[in-house]
């Protein structure tokens, strides 16, 4: 498997692009894009898809369009397409729905935008009005969009759109806004792909606009985000977390692409004319976003965009549901991979289908084969409020034959969603042997039945349940969903449900960054089985049995399951073996946890699977003797573990008032599972829980992103195997990939379970690929960071100096200019940082190997010098504004992990001798210390840290002066970097720099001004000809703005059009009487506008 197998990155196939000797010419072009040039490109190819475009400056208050800039809605486009759309309607009561449709409830931000989204779609809005021709009231449920007729809505491309929050004070670009009717429903924001940033830092960016404007409401109408470097580009709501942003891997008929041919560069153009195509935009919009309440409050917190392989499969899906209803009720097999959202797929089905013209109103039955599988899918669709808004019934589960025949015979057309297992469709051994068939339960031809993971079981035809369910419901329509290949040596896929409809493999999984990749390593704790079970015992099935996890089993079959397992049990779970178990599971874990915590700030979480519940009570207290700290204290009343506290849980079901005492305490109720579960999944990733041991609890159907690491000492074999694996395939944060550390020995069981898989798949093996290939990734990262780092004598400066001043010397090379690096070529910065976290990523999987061990020092080294430099970019990100607290945290956190302490490592003030981060004291012998330095670079960069600073100290809020003071600095750095001067050149004109900006703060007391009125006084002294009038005039004029903006901030600056207009006029009049430059007023006006702005919440 290639490095990139260890979990795509955003910016991975730039960077690759970037290093590329073999780069086209198109590419080479595309990679020196500025975010203008993608905004140009983007808007072209929107037009020609019918987006008409429109300069943000042309949709402001001023041209009537907008109502303010902290409003982004095009109201005199929304009433047009409302009174063409209802001609009758009178003029209030378009209004009306307009009020109705934009009122902005209570709630967090996702509350307001699913509140829109159902009066935009579902609900709409209902208006009354009276009839001037009969003088009645009259009611009128207005659709303001037509979903039907793409094309005969306003569709509009606003680029440069200034919006401004009320609360905050700040003003903001989004760089495209696409509108519909006036509505802007969709955010795309554009990176520059050759430098640092990227589609990541674009979607960073739509968070920051979240952030500040979140109090304003201008995201409940917004429903769609796009990220997009140009190269790379990720689509999915203003409100989904990176890892679930997803590509638009799919040409323009929705045929998927495989990675050898999206890596084309055309990201930004396929998602053009995928998703934001107007037909498949407003189609995705009506139909494929789901939003659920995913916490204990049942209120909406969660919302989902469909991903292209979703889309595509479920459209797919519902036309052949159609035509089979017709024909011979086979509509075929849905192949996702787990991992790939199937869940969410079926939800999406479920909405689409049943308002599917052709078939009104069907029942849909949604079947399982396991009672906690039905129990997951059902409390996923119940807790899913888009599914409910078209289905106004809650959905159903039957919990018996009879309940499951009340609810299929009732009237046709009816509707609802019933859950069942399929177990219910069984008949008696007796009746089997007599040839009994299973008795006709609904002859209805309205109900389609949804398979969820199809496997054996369903398919025979002569003698299983297949058969069952086709003589109980013989005109019903079957669909098949699986996260595994269907075995056709036992049955077949096409005789059951029909042909597959669409196919979404490991491969492209991985590829598309769906999932992760898993690795396999063998830590092999065997035992030899003693001939008492047979080559063909299925422990999995006798695992099911024996836990009472199959439906309709009598106590007598249980018992029969249980003692054949119980042989395997005692070899297995003897206390010697046990002991040594935990002894490596706690030492595997220990390096696992340290080198998660350095790739993503946290340990994340592990799993361990027992064979069964009693070796994995006997795991736990094993676990319990030698961690002891880990487990907490027994609970005073009840003698039990707490299930909020503690590093490692053990957890299964049962009653416990019938199980022996082995187990008994570890057994938990439904509410005590859901408890500890959500410790696993830690949204808050605040939780202590490290290690959850299970015996079949979980291992399908359980999401929990933060799992990394499956330790697995059971038997599996087949589509359980493949689907306990994929517990640790989740995207989470920086996550690179799984690990299955196998103590059984199960390597041949997952070679035999991917031969069921597609041909990529087995090529590529993106579950269950050694580890040694991590270690072979590891030496060949290792050989190319060595190549870049190869000008740099830092290993010597660690023999002589130190490790520190070695990291410091690795930095300061890292920011050296490179004046004669061709345009479109990644700088050494750049792909030491690619080459560090591909090594981290690699090296994560096979800490402990020791075909790596020689590497040790230098991938520790390395890993510092990566941590350092991110903590150095986020804490300027921060500073800044485009970086949170949590981003700053998570990097010490992982610098904490490094070898040595984080605030040893990243003080750049200290390595280059500069008071932190004070200008007061830079006089010339500091200068002279800091060019005659062992670090240069790092002098450069704390200079212009320390002169960021002071620029936003001395003349806070003052928008002319920082604006002109950072265009000095940044003239300084691209002389730097172009060449034309040296390291020494540029800290002299630094340091003059910073000597003005410092004596810059007497000005204000030099002109008599207050610092307030001294910002007004830059933004009407901006233009030279102005100067003519004098400062003493000048200074007039601002004392007098300042006082009068003040007075009408005080007054109703939130009231902002009326204010805004005020001030304008007043300020006109104003510069008019003192004899200012006519033609220069209109500029000094926005200027003004400008810095009551960034005054007004200060003065508010």
């Amino acid at each position: 498997m290639s490095e990139g197998a260890l979990g795509p990155q955003p910016n991975d196939t730039v960077l690759d692009l970037l290093a590329s000797t073999e780069v086209s010419v198109s590419h080479a072009e595309a990679l020196t894009f500025s975010e203008k040039d993608w905004e140009h490109i983007a808007l072209e190819q929107l037009g020609e898809f019918g987006w008409i475009h429109v300069d943000g400056k042309d949709l402001g208050p001023s041209h009537g369009q907008r109502k303010s800039f902290d409003d982004l809605v095009l109201y005199p486009r929304l009433r047009t397409a409302i009174t063409t759309r209802y001609p009758h309607l009178p003029e209030a009561a378009v209004t009306e729905a307009i009020d109705e449709l934009l009122k902005q409830p209570p709630g967090s931000d996702i509350r307001q935008n699913w509140e829109f989204y159902q009066r935009l779609t579902v609900k709409a809005v209902k208006v009354a009005y009276r009839d001037p021709l009969t003088d009645t009231e009259k009611y009128e449920t207005v659709r303001v969009i037509d979903f039907a007729n793409p094309h005969g809505n306003d569709l509009v491309a606003a680029s440069q759109v200034r919006i401004r929050s009320n609360a905050r004070q700040r003003e903001f670009v989004f760089d495209i806004v696409l509108y519909v009717n006036g509505l802007p429903l969709a955010v795309i924001e554009l990176k520059k792909a050759s430098g640092p940033d990227d589609s990541r830092k674009a979607y960073g960016q739509i968070q920051n606009y979240r952030r500040e404007l979140k109090s304003d409401g201008v995201f409940r109408t917004l429903l769609v985000a796009v990220a997009s470097d140009g190269i790379t580009a990720r689509i999915g709501t203003p409100f989904t977390p990176w890892q679930h942003m997803a590509p638009w891997h799919a040409d323009e008929d929705g045929a998927l692409l495989r990675k050898r041919e999206w890596e084309d560069g055309r990201a930004l153009e396929r998602m053009i004319q995928g998703p934001l195509e107007p037909g498949r935009f407003l189609d995705l919009i009506s139909s494929y976003l789901s939003y659920s309440a995913e916490g204990t409050g049942g209120v909406v917190d969660t919302v989902k965009l469909a991903k292209a392989h979703q889309y595509f499969a479920v459209r797919e899906a519902v036309t052949a549901t159609v035509a089979a209803v017709a024909t011979d009720g086979r509509a075929g097999v849905v192949w996702h991979t787990q991992g790939a959202g199937k869940s969410e797929e079926m939800l999406f089905y479920t909405g689409k289908v049943v308002l599917a013209p052709e078939l009104s109103n069907p029942t849909i039955v949604l079947l399982t084969d396991r009672i906690d599988l039905d129990t997951q899918l059902f409390n996923t669709f119940a807790k899913s409020h888009s599914l409910r808004q078209i289905i106004s019934d809650h959905p159903e589960k039957a919990t018996d034959t009879k309940q499951l025949k009340e609810l299929l015979t009732r009237d046709e057309n009816s509707g609802g969603l019933v859950f069942s297992t399929l177990q219910k469709f069984r008949v008696s051994k007796t009746e089997r042997e007599a040839g009994a068939r299973h008795p006709v339960v609904s002859t209805r031809r309205d109900i389609i039945v949804v398979v969820d993971e199809a496997h054996r079981s369903h398919y025979d035809f002569e003698d299983g349940f297949a058969r069952n369910l086709r003589d109980a419901l013989p005109n019903a329509t079957f669909l098949a969903f699986t996260g595994t290949p269907i075995d056709n040596a036992t049955g077949s896929t096409e005789g059951v449900f029909g042909p597959t409809i669409h196919t979404y493999d490991l491969t492209q999984a991985v590829d598309d960054g769906a999932t992760v990749p898993v690795y396999y390593e063998a830590i092999l704790h065997k035992v030899k089985l003693k001939g008492q079970l047979p080559d063909n015992v299925d422990l999995d099935d006798l695992d099911a049995q024996a836990e009472g996890l199959v439906e309709g089993l009598s106590e007598a079959e249980q018992k029969r399951a249980r003692r054949k397992f119980a042989a395997f049990e005692d070899l297995i779970g003897a206390r010697e073996r046990i002991d040594a178990l935990a002894a490596t599971v706690l030492e595997h874990w220990d390096t696992r946890r340290r080198e998660m915590i350095k790739l993503t700030g946290r340990p994340g979480k592990g799993m361990i699977v027992c064979s069964s519940r009693a070796i994995a009570a006997r795991l736990f207290n094993a676990i319990a003797r030698q961690r002891p700290e880990w487990t907490g204290e027994r609970d005073e009343t009840s003698g039990l573990y707490p299930d909020d506290t503690g590093k490692v849980r053990v957890v299964f079901t049962g009653n416990a008032g019938h199980e022996d005492d082995e187990v008994a305490d570890y057994v938990r109720s439904p509410d005590q599972l859901k408890r500890i579960q959500k410790r696993v999944v830690d949204k808050n990733e605040d939780d202590e829980l490290e290690l959850v041991i299970v015996q079949s609890l979980w291992l399908t159907g359980f999401d929990a992103p933060p799992l990394h690491t499956l330790y697995l000492d059971r038997r599996m074999r087949g589509a359980a195997l493949m689907q306990a694996i994929a517990r640790v395939n989740r995207t989470w944060g920086e996550k690179p990939s799984g690990l299955v550390v196998d103590f059984l020995g199960v390597a041949q069981d997952i070679t035999a379970a991917l031969a069921e898989y597609s041909a990529p798949d087995q090529e590529n093996q993106p579950i269950g690929a050694p580890v040694e290939e991590a270690c072979d990734s590891v030496r060949r990262t290792h050989q190319r960071i060595g190549d870049v780092l190869r000008p740099c004598h830092w290993r010597a400066t660690m023999d002589t100096h130190g490790y520190k001043e070695a990291l410091y010397d690795v930095l300061d090379f890292l920011k050296e200019a490179e004046p004669d690096l061709e345009p479109g070529k990644p700088t050494r910065q750049q792909l030491f940082m690619h080459h560090a976290r591909l090594l981290s990523r690699s090296f994560s999987l096979c800490a402990t190997h020791p075909d790596v061990q020689d590497l040790l020092p230098d991938i520790r080294f390395y890993s510092s010098v990566r941590t350092a430099r991110e903590k150095l970019t986020t804490d300027d990100r921060y500073h800044d504004g485009l970086a949170t607290e949590a981003d700053v945290n998570r990097l010490i956190e992982q610098l904490n992990a490094e070898a040595v302490a984080a605030d040893g490592v990243v003080d750049i003030y200290d390595a280059t001798g500069l008071t932190k981060p004070d200008l007061s004291h830079l006089d010339e012998k500091v200068l002279r210390r800091m060019q005659a330095g062992r670090h240069p670079n790092l002098a450069i960069e704390a200079l212009r840290r320390a002169i960021k600073k002071e620029i936003r100290d001395a003349h806070p809020g003052n928008v002319v002066r920082q604006k002109a003071f950072t265009e000095k600095m940044q003239e300084v750095m691209n002389k730097y970097h172009n060449g034309l001067i040296d390291s020494a050149q540029v800290m002299d004109l630094l340091v003059e720099l910073a000597r003005t900006i410092s004596a810059d703060r007497e000005r204000a007391r030099e002109l008599g001004l207050t610092e307030d009125e001294l910002a007004f006084y830059d933004a009407v002294a901006a233009n030279p000809s102005a100067l003519e009038l004098g400062q003493g005039v000048l200074a007039e004029i601002a004392h007098k703005l300042c006082d009068l903006v003040r007075k009408d901030v005080t007054v109703d600056w939130r009231v902002r059009g009326q204010a805004r207009d005020r001030i304008r006029g007043k300020v006109k009049l104003l510069l008019r009487l003192y004899g200012y430059p006519p033609d220069k007023a209109p500029d000094a006006i926005d200027r003004v506008l400008k810095q009551t702005e960034v005054k007004a919440e200060e003065w508010a």
